[in-house]
């Protein structure tokens, strides 16, 4: 079993529902074919560096799963025939992996995900403690509004 990423680039008019529809078909195919769905990431509506089938932007998915090259072979097919996927690209990051230390991978990702909801989730009732001098501190020696050119007049 090797670890891939894939990142695809798919329409910038679909969605929410549609995406989430994208992105758990694609997820399905890594688990149907016996692999391990690491984790996927949105990272959101960008400019692309050039027109790709005539759109300027479009909304980048970055899917980081383990499997054998039947299921990159598999997922690959599947986003070239679809429509709502611009781009795609597959990279192997890893040689041979071991699937405990991906599953306990995967449990600490969501954990940090579950805490990031609760501190999001939780009102910020008190606030961060600003500091009580807000200017800029001024330096013990000199006063203000005096020039500091003691010895520049003496050469």
């Amino acid at each position: 079993m090797r670890r891939y990423e894939t990142i695809l680039i798919a329409h910038v008019d679909l969605s929410e529902d549609e995406l989430g529809t994208l992105i758990s078909r694609y997820g399905g195919i890594v688990t149907s074919l016996k692999g391990i769905l690491v984790k996927v990431e949105r990272w959101g509506k960008r400019k692309l560096a050039y027109l790709i089938k005539k759109q300027a932007r479009g909304f980048y998915i970055l899917i980081d799963y383990a499997g054998g090259s039947a299921v990159v072979n598999e997922l690959e097919r599947n986003l070239k025939i679809d429509d709502r996927v611009l781009k795609f690209m597959t990279i192997q990051k890893e040689g041979t992996v071991d699937p405990a230390a991906l599953e306990k991978e995967i449990a600490e990702a969501a954990k940090k995900v579950e805490e990031k909801q609760a501190l999001a989730s939780a009102p910020a009732e008190a606030p961060a403690a600003a500091p009580a001098e807000t200017g800029t501190p001024v330096q013990a020696d000199a006063q203000p509004g005096s020039d500091d050119k003691k010895g520049e007049k003496e050469s």
